[in-house]
């Protein structure tokens, strides 16, 4: 079901995810109207590489697509 705001309907919605304490890396998920969304936060400090990951994910992603649908499940 679609969501409004202030009776807008809402396109798209991205979770935050905030770092507390010792926490290097956030990973959210949210699902909305036929959309999944990921953010991915990181403290720039502790995590130089945080590309590395976000591509990792992006490629996990493709694959877990890919076999849904060649499974007939998307």
């Amino acid at each position: 079901m679609r969501l409004l705001f202030a009776g807008a309907p809402i396109l798209e919605i991205f979770p935050v995810v905030p770092l507390q304490g010792n926490m290097a890396v956030g990973v959210g998920a949210l699902s909305h109207a036929g959309q999944f969304n990921l953010t991915v936060v990181t403290d720039r400090d502790l995590v130089p590489d945080r590309d590395v990951f976000v591509d990792a994910v992006g490629r996990w992603w493709a694959d877990v697509t890919e076999t849904a649908v060649a499974a007939g499940n998307a």
